[in-house]
């Protein structure tokens, strides 16, 4: 089954400044008769090889020549099958991330004094623009706690992109993009853009924009930070981090050729397009990077420092490019960046190695092909090459791996064939530990296995697993899964073992967890939501809503629900964004974090009629560590605009909400704005500011 792309790709516009140049190594064309039988685009799993120039060169080519023969079935030639972690020691929280020393964007970053808060129009009060615009809120926080706007930013002429930061000393980098998301499988094409037709018959991964832009602010003299850097990279972004001081970005382009003939798919029409292809310079059909303020344009990336599967034929090919670009923060004009001719959907990174991943569906089951990087050389470097049986689920999908002690421990999920008897399709849901041999990523273990059978997940009366997984979470050498049905079985791993993991103890509660958060090593925090098991006649009566639970995993063969906290018939953002949660260890037995919570309460107005009001708040809560560990929730920040009305009230979406913790003093940021108050005292503050 093929994997299935924007057809449109071939007929977008090169940028200016895309090609031209030519390299030593490539090839001049050669005159051919006849267009050879390209095998059909597909990604392998073979461990990748730094190519030379004219082996990149054919291969790009021919990916693209395949796609353009795929827009015309009748075209002559027979299409295959495509074969958390805990605070640092500050006195104010960060950006709550998966790897303590891997930093992730963010809407907002903080410093201790300075608050920097990507802003959009659309939510200002009173706003009365037509067109949304960005800008950057710089706030300042006085002695007193008390945060005073000294600057406002506008930096992007792109008003309906997503903006994330990034702080560094004295850098604020500012990432502008359109996001990358999965569609769910259709029956019919869909229209994503003008002449974008995509085929979502089956789930298809879009890779954003055409382009996306990066900035870099000085900020030394905050009331004048000024833009020093600015880039547009050709491409849509997958995903970036911070490791070390060093921006990397992930990034796909697909290349763009225009001199195809489409008017006729005769043979001679045919070879004639494939003669053009051929004569190209590789430049042309690669990303490039430009500078804004002068307007010059440069590779981002050369075929000198790009990869091919080590199985590549002279027939086979990839029209999509993958780029790893290395920033330095502390001089932007620094940087390097490497290429894969392949396809991949997301990544996570440890301190030391950074893992992309893609799902295909080869075999009559999803596969997900890992390639791993390092990073902890002067230079980055290919390293090795993987592939596990599953695809990793819809939602933060970076937390189905970790590294630990040079081991890459993944879970994934493959979906069975329908059932007829069951009247369903059954999951298997998988842990594997991969260790890296030579440039294989190779499977050393996984769960459940032979010695150890037990499924992870419920079973049916037919021993058929019908519960899908809602949270990952790995903690040194444990890992936590949280499968859901209509109750939430806890289950906790063992992998102190990493070639014999097993299955050490589970817990089922109402609801589910899809987020869990390791405390230390005796506690752990669930987020997710409180519903009521209506399959079971005899289940005891539960609250709907947001939940926030506190399980103590000292005896991982039986952990226990502490205590918790629900919040009637809401919902919580921290369900698909952790980013949205913020944690500050006060002390050495006290973890104080914050949880942005929504729901809609009915009003009656003086016409006796009923209205929909939505609530917006903020949960602070503190858990003792000690040996008295408990879960204490002190009062919400509510979002309060009653001195405004409520015709130029903004309406934002609770998943942009964010909060700092600074000592004694909480910031709860919704929208543009910004609510204060004392952390004892949630419910008593001021805003909006």
């Amino acid at each position: 089954m093929k994997n299935k792309y924007i057809l449109s790709v071939l007929t977008l516009t090169i940028l200016t400044g895309c090609g031209g140049s030519s390299h030593d190594d490539e090839k001049p064309p050669v005159e051919v008769e006849k267009v050879p039988e390209l095998n059909a685009i597909s990604v392998s799993s073979s461990p990748l090889i730094k190519a030379s120039e004219s082996q990149f060169s054919q291969n790009l080519k021919n990916g693209i020549f395949k796609r353009y023969q795929e827009q015309f079935p009748n075209s002559g030639q027979t299409e295959q099958d495509a074969v958390a972690s805990p605070s640092l020691p500050k006195d104010f929280s960060q950006t709550n991330q998966q790897e303590q020393m891997v930093d992730e964007a963010d809407r907002i970053k903080y410093n201790g004094e300075l608050l920097f808060i990507a802003a959009h129009s659309a939510n200002d009060i009173d706003n009365d623009s037509s067109q949304g615009e960005h800008y950057i809120r710089v706030m300042q926080r006085d002695v007193k706690g008390e945060l005073n706007q000294i600057q406002t930013l506008p930096y992007s002429d792109s008003p309906w992109s997503d903006q994330q930061l990034y702080l560094h000393d004295n850098t604020l980098a500012i990432v502008d993009y359109s996001p990358s998301y999965f569609t769910s499988g259709t029956s019919e094409p869909a229209v994503i853009a003008t002449s974008d037709i995509v085929d979502t018959s089956e789930p298809y991964f879009y890779y954003g924009g055409a382009e996306f832009e990066l900035s870099f602010v000085d900020i030394s003299q905050p009331g004048q930070a000024a833009i020093q850097h600015q880039f547009k990279i050709e491409g849509g972004l997958i995903d970036s981090r911070v490791i070390d001081n060093k921006l990397y970005l992930i990034s796909n382009y697909h290349p763009h050729f225009n001199d195809f003939d489409t008017s006729n798919t005769d043979e001679d029409t045919v070879l004639e397009n494939y003669k053009k292809l051929t004569a190209e310079q590789v430049a042309a059909l690669t990303p490039n990077i430009t500078d804004t303020e002068n307007n010059t344009s440069a590779e981002l990336v050369t075929p000198d420092n790009c990869y091919i599967s080590s199985d590549a034929t002279d027939l086979d090919g990839f029209d999509s490019l993958i780029t790893i670009t290395k920033i330095d923060l502390t001089n932007p004009e620094q940087r390097e960046s490497l290429c894969i001719n392949t396809s991949v959907h997301g990544i996570y990174a440890s301190e030391n190695s950074l893992y992309t991943h893609g799902t295909f569906y080869r075999d009559g089951v999803d596969k997900t092909i890992i390639h791993k990087f390092n990073l902890s050389g002067e230079t980055m470097s290919y390293a090795a090459t993987g592939e596990i049986e599953g695809h990793l689920g819809w939602g933060q999908r970076n937390l189905r791996f970790s590294e630990f002690e040079g081991n890459l421990r993944a879970v994934t999920t493959t979906n069975l064939p329908f059932n007829q008897q069951a009247g369903f399709s059954p999951l298997k849901h998988q842990l594997f530990v991969l260790e890296q041999q030579d440039n294989k990523l190779v499977s050393i273990a996984s769960l459940p296995n032979d010695t150890q059978p037990q499924p992870i997940g419920k079973t049916n009366a037919q021993g058929l697993v019908d519960e899908d997984i809602y949270a990952v979470r790995f903690a040194q050498d444990r890992a936590f899964i949280v499968t859901f049905r209509q109750v939430d079985p806890l289950y906790v791993i063992d992998l102190s073992d990493k070639t014999k993991p097993i299955i050490a103890g589970e817990l089922e509660i109402p609801g589910y967890s899809a987020y869990l958060h390791p405390v230390n090593e005796h506690l752990l925090l669930g987020i997710g939501q409180n519903i009521q098991n209506w399959q079971d006649p005899s289940a005891q009566e539960v609250e709907n809503g947001a939940k926030v639970t506190l399980f103590d995993i000292s005896d991982i063969s039986s952990p226990q629900v502490i205590n918790e906290k629900v919040f009637a018939n809401a919902y919580t953002p921290a369900e698909w964004d952790y980013k949205s949660l913020s944690f500050l260890n006060f002390d050495e037995n006290l973890l104080r974090f914050t949880m942005p919570v929504e729901k809609w309460q009915s009003e009656t107005n003086d016409d006796s009629l009923y209205q929909w009001r939505r609530v917006s708040e903020l949960a602070a809560f503190e858990i003792n560590t000690s040996d008295s560990s408990a879960l204490n929730y002190l009062g919400s920040s509510k979002v309060n605009y009653e001195n405004i009305s409520a015709d130029t009230q903004p309406y934002v979406w609770g998943g942009l909400d964010r909060a700092v913790i600074h000592s004694d003093d909480l910031y709860y940021i919704h929208g543009n704005y910004i609510w204060h108050s004392l952390w004892q005292t949630p419910s008593d503050n001021q805003g909006p500011l």
